[in-house]
């Protein structure tokens, strides 16, 4: 019922965003009139029901092959873009059942490190080595190109060598926000947010044994980040993440990394445990410089509460500034197709009156005339498809917010 309510209110947001768009555009004017009703009578039907917080997975995920002790590492690893030297030399390695988060300031290389252990990213000298057994699989904004297009939402989360049956597909579909019809839904039509989700289930039903991860969180809401803690929970190979997720790194990581000024420094505990050994690092710096006139008791916990802070602060401050970039980069798409349908319309309204013209009948004038207007009529459809697929993102954006 939650799930039917949620679903309305996103058809309806779809719906008002054509409206408000098109409403009075003459050529689109019958289109938003018909659409103004559709609303009205979903308004009319809305489930009324209180949240239950959403739904969980009732699912156990498949478990990827154990690998070796030692998973994966780094040696004397040097990487740069162009002229900026992001490492010199550094060592990383990673162990079975590690659930590594890489933290640290905006800029830092985070990304960069995820990524040459990703493979996706070559360093200038150093070399990586996989342990016995290892496959990795790296999970970013760009895996959803992978998905196939010609496939519906279900056909594509059954597409995996993984024996799975096609409820447990639905129960974990649905957890990441795909209920109902929404499983009959093409490939090709999905937002940005929806093919990142889906491919995000796709990886947790046939995951490697090192799965890399940049802001999984991303594109889901708080019920979809509980149901993923939930799957990750499961997950019985290693992990290396980046996430600004306090909650979700809390309820994971068993290990973290800092990443600044190049260099890497490692926290054999929780995200708690590098908190802590942090605000003792303060405390010392405090009591050698002089400062710290307070009992060791109370002056740890002030520490350590003021480094807390700062951490849930700038952490909340990335994650906002990257929401805002994501919000700004759907906005100029939007914008983009607007600027594009109303040229589209234009020139269909002076093809037309050309084609009026006795004129434009002689040379084969009209033959041209023809082409292009077909493609206006080709292109005019799919360009407002998706648009309405743009503005229905940003509305899915906006709410998850």
């Amino acid at each position: 019922m939650v799930a039917t309510a949620k679903s309305q209110q996103r058809e309806i947001d779809r719906m008002q965003l054509f409206v408000d768009r098109f409403r009075a555009k003459n050529t689109k004017a019958a289109q938003a009139q018909s659409k103004l009703k559709q609303i009205e009578r979903l308004k009319e039907e809305m489930v009324e029901t209180p949240d239950d917080g959403g739904p969980t997975v009732g699912f156990r995920f498949p478990q990827p092959q154990r690998s070796g002790h030692r998973v994966i590492s780094l040696e004397k690893i040097k990487f740069g873009y162009g002229e900026k030297l992001i490492y010199d030399g550094i060592h990383f390695e990673a162990e079975r059942g590690q659930r590594t988060v890489l933290v640290g300031p905006n800029g830092a290389g985070k990304s960069t490190l995820l990524k040459l252990l990703a493979e996706v990213l070559k360093p200038q000298s150093g070399v990586l080595k996989h342990g016995h057994n290892t496959k990795s699989g790296y999970f970013a904004q760009h895996r959803a190109a992978m998905l196939n297009p010609k496939h519906t939402v279900l056909q594509e989360a059954l597409d995996t060598p993984q024996r799975v049956t096609e409820q447990a597909v639905r129960n974990v579909l649905g957890s990441f926000l795909f209920r109902g019809d929404d499983v009959f839904k093409p490939v090709s039509v999905l937002s940005g947010g929806e093919k990142s989700r889906l491919a995000l289930v796709k990886l947790l039903l046939n995951p490697p044994n090192l799965l890399l991860m940049d802001e999984p969180t991303t594109h889901l809401d708080l019920a979809s980040v509980d149901a993923l803690i939930e799957a990750l929970k499961q997950f019985e190979g290693t992990m290396i993440f980046i996430s600004h997720d306090v909650h979700f790194i809390r309820a994971l990581a068993n290990h973290v990394v800092r990443v600044e000024n190049g260099h890497l420094r490692h926290f054999t505990g929780g995200y708690q445990y590098y908190l802590d050994k942090t605000a003792q690092s303060a405390r010392a710096a405090l009591t050698s410089s002089g400062r710290d006139a307070l009992p060791r008791v109370q002056a740890d916990r002030q520490v350590s509460s003021t480094v807390d802070r700062r951490e849930q602060k700038r952490m909340e401050a990335e994650q906002r500034q990257a929401r805002s970039r994501k919000k700004q980069e759907i906005q100029r798409r939007i914008t983009a197709l607007e600027m594009e349908i109303a040229e589209l319309e234009a020139k269909e309204k002076e093809l037309a009156a050309e084609l009026e013209k006795p004129e434009s009948y002689a040379g084969g004038r009209a033959m041209q005339i023809n082409r292009e207007l077909m493609h206006v009529h080709d292109r005019l459809p799919l360009a407002t498809a998706e648009w309405e697929a743009a503005g229905t993102e940003l509305v899915e954006f906006e709410n998850s917010i």
